[in-house]
Formats: C-alpha cells, structure tokens, sequence
C-alpha cells in the first residue's frame, strides 16, 4: 500500500510538472509571436540627416516574404527574406524624404541575381536626379557588386580588399560520370539543337552549340556592363580590356591605380567621410538606417480604387496546387479571378522562372490569353524568364525585359530514366510486372524504352514543340519559321531578345508599371501584390493545424542543383525548362 501511494504521488508530481512547463512554453510561444507581431508592425521614425544604408548581404527575393517560423524550446523567431519590391520602393521613398540626406552602399557581401542588380542600379540612377549622394564601401567587390558600385559618386575600397575583374564565365556542371558509376541510363528524347538542359546527363562537356549560346549570351552581358562600367568610371574600353586580360585588375592598390575606386579606406576612416558628409561631429552621431527599419517607416498610402496587380510567378512551373513555386491550380485561378475584377484595371506579370512542366505552362499561358482579352497585361522578365518561363509570357500585351535576364530556351525535351542496372547491381533491387498490354507500364523506369516507346515520346515532343513555336509566333506577330530559327532550345540575353523581336523594350518592374498605368489610361491607382502571402498568425494556425511548425530556409545553390539532378534521374517526363546549374559569374 505505501508503494502504492508513492507510486500515485510521483504520477501526481509528475503531471504537475508536465503542466507547468507546458504552460511556460505556451506563455512563451505567446510572448515571442507577440513580440514578433508588434517588432514587425511597430513603425520607425526617420531621424533628420538619416544615411539610408543598402546592404544586400542575404538572398535578394523577388518580393518580401516574412518566411517561415522557427520555434525552439526557448525561443520563436520570424525569418524575413529581402525583397526587390521593398528596396526599389524604399529607393524611390528614399529620394523624396527629406530626412534622408544621401545613400550608403555597403556592398562588401552581396547576394543578388544579374536582374535584381540591374533593377537595383537603376533605381539609384533616378535616386541621384534628386541631388543627393551615393556612396559606395566594400571590403572587397565581386564583379557584380562592384558593377552596382559604379552608379555611386564616390567608391571606396578596403587597402586590403579586391575588386577584381576577369570577365564572365558560364559554369556547367556535368554528371554523366556519375551516372555511369551509378549504371542510370537517362533516355533523353529532345526538339532543339542548343535545349542544353539535358547535357549534364549525357555529356561530360558542353557541345558545341551548348558553348555558342553560352558564348553569345556573356559577351552580351559583359559588354552591356563594361560600357556601363567604363562610361561611368571614364575609363577607356580598349584599356580596360587590356587590363583585365593581363590580370591587372586584381588588387585594391590596382583598383586605386587605374581609376576604378576614387580611395582605399579602412572602416573607420570610412566612417568619418560619412560623418563629414553628413555633418555628424562623431561616429555616435551618425544616423544610420537600414532597409528593414526603413521599410517599417510610416508612410502615407495612396488613395484610389483602381488598382494595378502585380503577379509574382517566381520558381519551377509544376502542375498541382503547391505554393512554393508556379502551380498551374494556383496561379490559373488567380489570373482567373483578375479577370472577372472590376477594380482591377491592368497587371504585371512578374516572370522569374526557368520553366518546367510544358502542360502547366500551356495552362497558366491560357488563363493570361484570357486575361488579355479583358485588360492590359505586361510581363515584367527578372533574373530568367525562360523556356516554360518564356511560354507563360509570351501572351502579353507587351515584353518588358532587363538586359541581363536569361530567356527564350524555346525547346523541350524529354527524360525517361531506366535505373535498373543500377538498383540491381549496387542495391539488389528487381522489379517484375504483369500487364494487359505491351506498353502498360509506360514510362517505366525499371526498363529501357523499346523502339516503339522512344518514337512515340519523340512525336509527342515534336508536337509540344510545334505548339510552342506556333503560340509564340501568333502572340509575337512573327513569322513561324523566325521563332523555330532563333528557338531550338537557345537562350538569349534580354539585349538579344528586344534585338529578335521575343520582347519589347529593356526595363525591370518600374517600367512594367509605368507601361501597365499608360496601357490601361489610369494615374491615380494602388498596387497589389499577388498571391496574398499569408500573416504570422495564419502560418502559425496553419503549423499548429498540420502539427508542426515548419522551418523554411534558403537553399545553397549546390542544394538545389543536386534536388534537380535527383529529380531528374526518378522522374519521367516532357519539359520546357533551363538546367539548374547554370553559373554565371
């Protein structure tokens, strides 16, 4: 009996306890997400002579995201992408507000795609018509970085540091080694001489029409941004060449030499030229914000009830309801849903995709014909708007692209792999069937194709390929000959593109806008942002509901190269899509 009690008092203690830390992590989960609400929606006042600071040391989205929650034993947090929406708006509120005297450009980690740069410097371009200073600081300066830092007045550079120019490169990953060591044959079926997207599978080097088009696209790139460079810098081009070709352009003391940075500063001296430009007596005076605070400032609304949407399609183009990339379900009942709005008077649609699914591309480039009909609609081209991606916006009622943007890849391509080798000789894996039919189980991949398999998947591809020349030709007023002859697969810069006749005119989303407002004839309207991106509280009912709550992070580029590899060795099927591991650079 007296162990009997003991044994009730310990179960009794022990539910207690239970209890109370229970209660004290709920307390807690209450407090952080209040804590994080009221941080996130807690204005900010700009103080006078404020130094509007620009640091694009985390991943550059093409729209704010507040993330994904993280909820830990003693903590909760809201993770917050930078988003290209808020430092293009912040720009141009920026040059208009009075307490903020001039732009500090800290570039000396940047993490933001050819487009975004773009965008990004043409947005401080407009900012210095203001009259107010931009000044540019890096520890060291990648190409990119230091491309961005050409639209300041003043560069400056760490004694130190580097910012060296080579030129660019395109970098290619290849796997057919692998493959071969794994035993995974991948049964490429393809309509375009230059769809590289299938070449790390079956090569161990770029072909040669792989090369040209990467070839084509850098040099229209790099000389866009060398004239840039040099007209900004007023360097001579011939010189400027010769010394990037003889490996001169690599230290900060090369840099100062020939006039690429106006002086070699470390952080602390760099800090007293922005108090003396500021006016500051001392460092402790300096009125320094930065973006997230800037963004939190208040600001007036604009008025009206006409309204411009802007669509943001950024990632894979797939087929079903997901929302973490273009799902055919989500964004086709989206444009849908614009169309029969009233207040809606015209859209952009924001195009940052390397393509995918050709059926999932055909659907949402129907739904944007559709919206077409009712209203103006101008795709905006990012970083890629390629292949699938081109597909969806070719319906448009204008093109606008930035000159760096990698696009048309008009060619498709399909792959079924077979890993029977591989999973019986490394894994001891066989499969057997029973079918009704000689073809039942097509496409399998625990078999090879049979001849009849392969020239059905080719007619299949040849007949997607036809109707995407055949559509691009009809939306672009061209002759169908001229698309098939500047598709098969290729990619072009957004200079080439304008130059083809695959888009209209060189700009990013500003200009989009601008051309959505003057299409639609309206001058007083407000922006919506599409899709409605979910609140802190409906992530946090949603987690609870699933029961848990989900960490979302940034994949490292290798990450998502290796996910597309995988994908692609296990799933069969027809695409309209870039490869993942392009790097320019």
């Amino acid at each position: 009996m007296k162990s009997f009690f003991k044994m009730v008092l310990a179960s009794f203690v022990g539910v207690l306890v239970a209890e109370i830390i229970l209660s004290v992590v709920v307390i807690s989960f209450i407090v952080a997400v209040s804590s994080i609400f009221s941080s996130d929606t807690a204005p900010v006042t700009v103080q006078p002579n404020s130094i509007f600071r620009i640091m694009l040391d985390h991943p550059v989205a093409e729209r704010a995201k507040s993330g994904q929650l993280e909820l830990g034993l003693t903590a909760v947090s809201m993770t917050r992408s930078t988003g290209l929406n808020d430092i293009l708006k912040n720009i141009r509120y920026a040059a208009a507000d009075p307490h903020i005297n001039m732009v500090y450009l800290d570039l000396s980690e940047m993490q933001a795609g050819m487009a975004h740069v773009e965008e990004i410097r043409a947005a401080l371009e407009t900012f210095k018509e203001s009259g107010k200073p931009v000044i540019a600081y890096g520890d060291n300066y990648t190409q990119s970085a230091y491309y961005l830092a050409t639209v300041a007045d003043k560069i400056y550079l760490n004694p130190f540091g580097d910012a060296a120019l080579t030129g660019l490169s395109a970098e290619v990953t290849f796997y057919k080694g692998l493959l071969d060591k794994l035993q995974v044959e991948l049964q490429i079926v393809r309509h375009g001489k230059f769809k590289s997207a299938v070449e790390p599978f079956i090569l161990d080097k770029m072909s040669d029409e792989n090369r040209e088009q990467y070839l084509t696209f850098i040099h229209s790139v790099w000389d866009y941004r060398l004239e840039k460079i040099c007209a900004a810098r007023q360097i001579d081009r011939e010189k400027i060449h010769a010394l990037i070709d003889n490996l001169e352009l690599l230290t900060a003391q090369d840099a100062l030499k020939n006039g690429l940075v106006d002086a070699l500063l470390y952080k602390d001296e760099l800090l007293d030229k922005l108090c003396e430009l500021s006016g500051a007596t001392s460092e402790k005076e300096l009125e320094i914000i930065d973006m997230e605070d800037y963004t939190r400032a208040a600001r007036k609304q604009t008025a009206g009830r006409q309204r411009i949407a802007v669509v943001y399609a950024d990632g894979e183009i797939t087929m079903g309801k997901g929302e973490t990339d273009i799902t055919a379900w989500n964004f086709a009942n989206t444009l849908r849903a614009l169309r029969h709005d009233d207040a809606i008077k015209a859209v952009v649609f924001r195009v940052n995709s390397p393509g995918g699914s050709a059926q999932a591309s055909e659907i949402i480039a129907r739904e944007l014909s559709l919206l077409k009909e009712k209203k103006p609609v101008v795709v905006s081209m990012s970083n890629y708007a390629a292949s699938g991606g081109y597909w969806i916006s070719a319906p448009a009622d204008k093109i606008i692209v930035n000159p760096t943007s990698i696009t048309g890849s008009i060619g498709v391509f399909g792959i079924i792999p077979n890993v029977k080798k591989g999973l019986n000789n490394h894994l001891g894996i066989t499969a057997d069937e029973a079918k009704s039919n000689t073809s039942a189980d097509y496409p399998s991949v625990m078999r090879p194709m049979t001849a009849r398999e392969r020239e059905a998947t080719q007619a299949t591809v040849e007949f997607i390929y036809s109707q995407f020349i055949d559509k691009i030709a009809q939306a672009r007023d061209l002759p169908a000959a001229q698309v098939d002859a500047i598709g098969q697969g290729r990619i072009w810069s957004g200079i080439d593109a304008v130059k083809l006749g695959l888009a209209d005119e060189l700009g990013g989303i500003t200009e989009a806008v601008s051309a959505a407002s003057e299409l639609a004839g309206v001058e007083n309207y407000r922006l919506i942002e599409l899709p409605a991106e979910k609140t802190p509280l409906e992530q946090i009912l949603e987690s609870l509901t699933n029961g848990s709550i989900a960490v979302k992070t940034q994949a490292p580029e290798q990450i998502q190269t290796m996910e597309y590899f995988l994908r692609q060795i296990t799933e069969p099927g027809i695409y309209a899509r870039l490869p993942y591991d392009i790097t320019v650079k």
